[in-house]
């Protein structure tokens, strides 16, 4: 809601359309989707949840869905208020944004995953985000904000690795919890 007032958002070519939804519109990522495993964070809600016949993996599986369409749903309103305000906002552009939610949120649920404390895991997210925000295009297809300078290749390679750090978060989990 705040992004509107940070960026200016109207009559906006390409390239400084693609300014907000990176810089800003992305972080839904962080906030929504490295909560997936939150609730069995606590003993009590984990006892719980073992106890029903409904296989966890299913339960994570609802969780991230519900995630990834709130993800969507989001950046869609926002690039739909960006085009009523004249953007030139494009559905790579949009696409792009979702990418880049999708990996800082594989990653910060993969560092919860890893650590049992979503804390973390946002704060993986935000380590890295940072580290965009400081090395810039030095990164290659790791570079969030690569929309900005006209390249849509990583946008590929951070879907990809979001989506391989969304297996690996739900393996480790099954894994950890077998070992107990």
């Amino acid at each position: 809601l705040i992004t509107p007032v940070l960026f200016g958002t109207a009559n906006l070519d390409g390239e400084a359309s693609a300014l907000p939804l990176e810089r800003l519109i992305s972080l839904t990522g962080v906030a929504l989707l490295t909560t997936v495993f939150k609730p069995e964070e606590r003993k009590e809600i984990d006892d719980l949840v073992s106890s029903k016949y409904v296989n966890r993996s299913l339960i994570w599986l609802i969780r991230l869905a519900s995630a990834m369409f709130l993800v969507t749903g989001f950046t869609g309103v926002f690039a739909f208020y960006m085009r009523m305000r004249y953007c030139d906002v494009t559905c790579l552009l949009f696409a792009g944004t979702v990418a880049d939610a999708v990996f800082l949120g594989g990653l910060g649920l993969a560092a919860a995953a890893c650590t049992d404390n979503t804390v973390i895991g946002y704060m993986a997210s935000l380590v890295c985000y940072g580290i965009n925000c400081g090395a810039g295009s030095k990164l290659g297809n790791f570079y969030l904000f690569s929309m900005s300078i006209s390249e849509y290749e990583p946008k590929l390679w951070l879907f990809g690795t979001g989506a391989l750090l969304f297996l690996a978060a739900f393996l480790v989990k099954r894994v950890k919890r077998r070992c107990r």
